[in-house]
C-alpha cells in the first residue's frame, strides 16, 4: 500500500513554497520596476507581495513543524 507521507508536514512545505514564490515575484517586480522613472504604484505593490511572501513563508515553516494533538 502506498503511503501518502504526512500531510501536516506536505501542507506546511506547500505553504513554504508558496510564500517563497510570492517573495521572489515582488523583489522581482521591484527590481525591474526600479529607478527614476519607476511607477511608485507598482513599486508599492511589489512591496507588499514580497512582504506577504515573506510572512507566508514564516506561516509555512510553522505549520510544517506542528504536530496535531494526538500524533
Amino acid at each position: 500500500m502506498a503511503t501518502q507521507g504526512d500531510v501536516h508536514k506536505r501542507r506546511g512545505a506547500n505553504i513554504m513554497k508558496t510564500g517563497l514564490a510570492m517573495l521572489v515575484f515582488g523583489v522581482a517586480i521591484a527590481l525591474a520596476t526600479a529607478g527614476e522613472n519607476g511607477n511608485p504604484q507598482l513599486n508599492a505593490f511589489a512591496s507588499v507581495v514580497a512582504l506577504a511572501g515573506f510572512i507566508t513563508g514564516i506561516v509555512g515553516i510553522g505549520k510544517w513543524r506542528e504536530r496535531p494533538a494526538g500524533d
